[in-house]
């Protein structure tokens, strides 16, 4: 116990982490009577009034996230000689302490926590919050089992220090959890975060980074020049490593909470959305294993609700992306055709926890995707296949119809938003 308070109410007990940004310690808040955690950062990082306000409104929007997997914002305290953020104390360890520790989680662990995390962030990217951070060290353990994501708004607040320190050699932050985008000095968005989801699952199932280098520069040239190899673990768990990890954010997943289905999925015992991920041109095997497999059975009530996803990143790709996903999406979509041609009637649709009952498109028959005529066609399925027709062309509508037709509505949406983009891009009228 010392005799230091921070805000005349925060009395700081015991120092339990030092980092090169910061330092946290166990307090007491004396008028709520209950056990807190405060992170002082170190001064020189936030010199001026301008780096401290910005402090102070990323950790008014954090605090304003509401997630059982996202570490709870209290307060927040600028003017004092360092500034501080006061948060909910979590008993137990970070992910980056557990994994030295113990080496390699069991893949089931690395799963589960990588989609916990995941919803976590999918939840921030609804409101626009965006971590720029996620990596082990900020990936809370904690002692009743749950994972927590800590840390909102930091990496942003430091920024401006960041690019200082940069700019004289020195880079804030876990140098090998960083994006290529980050490195470059690039815009930031929710798809950055998916490649730090890639580092906290590549960690966990191989107790290493994926690209362990020693300086910006080798980290960059090491991105640019291939995919990590990802060897030894599941196949479908390789493909969402790979997924995520993509050097363009435009060929990581549509967003944090696709990602999180696909390992709910691969936990309940169906690797085949996991394996869909798998960029074509990494080389990692888009067939999962198919034997009998254990997997933990995780509760859908944890998944985050379904909206529409605020902030996408403008993609800058060739109109062939949905092609590279097409053999998988077929497969899915005959698999799908199939079980409901020998459903007995009456039978129950299971709805993925990540989607909506109005979002979800039955799959059509092998003969459908194949002839579908505007009749035949739903109604959203037309519009869409018509707007594709006019920006891109009747030629690519038809190539892209049977993908889209194996889509869910909000997904088969985002793609025909893309593809237009990219014909207008293409031909000069963006």
């Amino acid at each position: 116990m010392t005799d230091e308070l921070i805000l005349g109410r925060y009395r700081l007990v015991e120092r339990i982490a030092v980092g090169g940004t910061a330092e946290v310690w166990r307090a007491d808040d004396e008028q709520l009577h209950r056990p807190v955690a405060v992170k002082r950062l170190h001064p020189h990082l936030l010199p001026d009034a301008p780096s401290r306000q910005r402090l102070v409104a990323e950790a008014r929007a954090a605090a304003g996230l509401a997630h059982p997997a996202i570490v709870g914002i209290y307060d927040v305290d600028s003017t004092g000689e360092s500034p501080a953020i006061v948060m909910e104390l979590v008993d137990g360890e970070s992910l980056a302490a557990r994994i030295q520790r113990e080496g390699p989680l069991p893949e089931a662990d690395a799963a589960r926590i990588t989609a916990d995390v995941a919803e976590a962030l999918y939840h921030a990217h609804q409101q626009g919050v965006v971590h720029r951070d996620v990596k082990p060290g900020n990936v809370l353990l904690a002692a009743d089992g749950r994972t927590r994501l800590v840390d909102f708004g930091i990496a942003h607040s430091l920024a401006a220090s960041t690019e200082r320190l940069t700019m004289a050699g020195t880079v804030i932050g876990t140098l090998s959890a960083m994006a290529p985008e980050q490195l470059a000095g690039g815009p930031i968005t929710p798809r950055t975060d998916l490649y730090g989801l890639g580092v906290v699952l590549h960690e966990a199932l191989l107790g290493q980074p994926p690209f362990p280098s020693a300086s910006a520069v080798a980290l960059a040239d090491a991105q640019r020049a291939e995919p990590p190899a990802i060897e030894g673990v599941d196949r479908a768990l390789a493909a969402v490593v790979a997924s995520c990890l993509a050097f363009d954010p435009a060929d990581r997943p549509l967003h944090a909470g696709a990602l999180a289905s696909a390992l709910r999925s691969w936990l309940a015992g169906d690797p085949s959305a996991a394996a869909s991920l798998a960029p074509a041109a990494t080389g990692v095997s888009v067939m999962a294993d198919t034997g009998a497999m254990t997997r933990v059975i995780s509760d859908p009530a944890s998944a985050s609700p379904p909206v529409a996803f605020p902030a996408r990143t403008p993609r800058r790709r060739s109109r062939a992306w949905p092609l590279a996903l097409l053999v998988a999406i077929a497969g899915i979509a005959l698999i799908a055709a199939f079980v409901m041609a020998n459903a007995r009637p009456g039978g129950v649709t299971e709805v993925s926890p990540t989607e909506s009952a109005s979002e979800v498109a039955p799959a059509p028959s092998a003969s459908q995707s194949a002839a579908s005529t505007p009749v035949e066609r739903p109604g959203w399925l037309a519009n869409l296949i018509e707007r594709l027709a006019d920006d891109c062309g009747e030629d690519v509508a038809r190539e892209q119809e049977a993908a889209l037709a194996a889509m869910s509505r909000k997904d088969a949406r985002d793609a025909v938003d893309d593809l237009i983009k990219d014909c207008r891009d293409e031909n000069g009228d963006g």
